[in-house]
This record gives structure tokens, sequence and C-alpha cells, in this order.
């Protein structure tokens, strides 16, 4: 590990674990196969049964230090939030005809925006463990509300600061969640997130540029002048040569959006992740290649549609795979001891129970 990437004031790393993911697709598959199965035969009920299977299998696939992950939800309790879910949508449905509800049901949803995002991290950060110890999420309402809200209206209003509200929603997520009573933090300059914007915006830049040159010198000038005019003259009749020029540019935009998209999320991700620290005693390291994740993208996107929905479970294995291969936690002392030392703390204070109304939505 770089000093670099070494987060400042933390002792040199006594021990270095890498995250490893040990499922495969065809493991997953079956799984996967049988939820979406009964998922249909039981018009959706048993979806809470399979996202708790999902996770579980994730989880347990996902080693370090020689432990595995574990899931421990109950999904009646995500059947539960699922139907809170379901009668909002009805009655939104049953309202949306009278111009005065739509204003109240955005209102509802603005406000209500920050508690669900609170619930469902709240809710599956309990639910998780690791060598028998939950992790959990002390996150605000209020904390919420800025980081999901108002600084993504600022950021769309003010197009230069929203990396600022990335960095902003990243902060809440990290620094919100503890493992074992023991709190997370993330923490980095403002110009690291800005510079990968700057290139993801550079990237966009470039592609477009390439993409008119090539087209200008494949494409018949004439010819497309000529479907326009016959376009305006016969609306209901769309030439061949501007479908293809749409279809062209659709698929320009969609790989386009989904190269930068790419590139920006995995580089803010591991930006977040090499300056997390855990208990201000270890530290995470994430080395995640933006084009590679960009190759798995495009690639899985591609064998899902030519096999019909069928590699999706191989799809999801190897992003699962990819990126536990790039993750890295550094101890700055004995993790069994440390372990050992939060194990007797939480026996001594006892697991904090879930309010029956701290239910998962969904998001």
């Amino acid at each position: 590990m770089s000093d670099h990437s070494m987060p400042a004031g933390v002792a040199t790393p006594a021990g270095e674990y890498p995250f490893e993911f040990r499922g495969s697709g065809g493991e997953y598959f079956r799984i996967w196969i049988v939820n979406l199965a009964l998922t249909i035969l039981t018009l959706g009920i048993y979806g809470a049964w399979a996202k708790v299977r999902t996770r579980r299998y994730f989880n347990g696939s996902t080693y370090v230090a020689g432990h595995a992950f574990d899931y421990h939800a109950s999904p009646l309790r995500i059947l539960l939030g699922r139907a809170i879910a379901v009668v909002l949508l009805i009655g939104y449905s049953l309202s949306s005809v009278f111009p005065i509800a739509l204003l109240v049901w955005l209102l509802v949803f603005v406000g209500g925006l920050p508690w669900l995002i609170n619930s469902s991290l709240r809710f599956n950060a309990r639910y998780t463990s690791y060598r028998n110890v939950r992790f959990g999420f002390t996150g605000s309402y209020f904390g919420a509300l800025k980081a999901f809200v108002l600084w993504p209206i600022f950021g769309t209003i003010l197009p230069f600061f929203w990396p600022l509200a990335h960095r902003a929603r990243n902060y809440f997520y990290v620094d919100h969640h503890t493992y074992g009573g023991r709190s997370f933090s993330c923490s980095y300059e403002g110009w690291e997130i800005y510079k990968i914007y700057l290139i993801g915006w550079a990237l966009f830049i470039a592609i477009a540029v390439a993409s008119v040159y090539v087209g200008l010198n494949i494409v018949d000038l004439e010819q497309l002048r000529s479907d326009f005019e016959t376009a305006e003259q016969n609306p209901e009749e769309l030439p061949t040569g501007l479908f293809g020029l749409f279809v062209a540019l659709y698929v320009f935009a969609l790989l386009t959006f989904l190269v930068v998209g790419t590139y920006i999320r995995t580089m803010a991700f591991n930006l977040a992740i090499d300056n997390t620290q855990i208990d201000g005693k270890h530290w995470l390291d994430a080395k995640l290649n933006p084009f590679t994740m960009v190759w798995i993208t495009l690639s899985n996107l591609v064998l899902i549609f030519v096999t019909f929905g069928i590699f999706y479970p191989w799809a999801r294995v190897r992003v699962a795979r990819y990126t536990s291969s790039n993750l890295t936690l550094y101890a700055s002392g004995g993790l069994d001891n440390y372990m050992t030392e939060i194990a007797q703390e939480q026996s001594a204070i006892g697991e904090e129970v879930a309010g029956f109304f701290d239910v998962d939505i969904g998001l």
C-alpha cells in the first residue's frame, strides 16, 4: 500500500487482509432461478425472502481474514416495508388525478426521503455482521436531508458544485456506519473529487469529438439532408437513414454516459474507501480500475441481452468478485485481539433490538 493511500495519522499496518469473493455464477444461478420462479408464482410476495437469500449468499461468500460476513434480516419485516410502499403507491395512483394532490405527494416524498434512506441503511447495517459482531448506522434525519436532498438540488442548480454534493453523500454514508459500536470515518480534500469529475468530463468531450469526426466521415450528408426533407413532407414515414441516425445517437448517448458514469463512480468509490478509517486504528484500500469496470459492465449488458437475462447471475458475481479482489483491510494491530475486545464489549452492553417500525423500504 502506498503512503498516498494511507490516511494521515495512522500507524504502519501490522496486518494486511485482502477481501475475497468465493461464490460462483452457477451457485447463484440456482438461488436466483428459484427466487424468480417463486416470486412470480406468489405475485411478488416471495420477493422479501428472495432478497434475504440473495444478500445472505453474497455476504456469506465475501471473506476477510478467513471469515465471511453474514446477513440476519427477517423476510417478514422486509415484506411489511414493501406492503407500506405498495399502499403509498396505490394512494398516489388514486389521488394523482387531482393537481393539488401531486404537489402534496411531492412534498411527502421529499420530506419522507431522508427517513426512508436512514431506515434502509440502519436496517441493512443492523442485520449485517462479521465474526458475530453487528454493524450499525447512526445517521440523522437532517443529515440525510442535507446529503440526499439539499446538496443534490444545489448541485443541479449550480453543476460546478456537484462533486461536493457527491462528497457529502459519501461522508454521510461512511461517517454514520459503526462496527461493534466503533465508528467509521472518511475525509478527503475537495480537489480530489473535482479531479475525478474533470477527467470524466474531459473523457465525455473526447468521446463526443471522436464520434462526430467518425460520423462526418461515414455519413452521406446529402442523403441525410434529403431524408430530413422527406420526413418534413411526410412525418408519418421515417426514412431508413434517419431511423439509423436516431438509433446511432441513442446508442452513442447510452455508451457515453455508461463509460463516463462508470469511470466517475469507480474512481469516487476508490477515493472514499481509500480514506476510510475504522475506529481510527484500521483502514481500507480500494484499487478498482475504472476501465476494467467499464468492460465488465458493457460485456455484462451484452451477455444479459443475448441470453434473454439468463446471464444475470454470472454478471452479478463477476462484479462482486472483481470488487472484492481489489479491496483490502489494513489493521494497525492484531485483528484477532481487536475482535475479541469488541465481542467482549458487545456481550457486556447487549445487542440493540431494532424498533418494530424500523423497516426496510427497499431503497
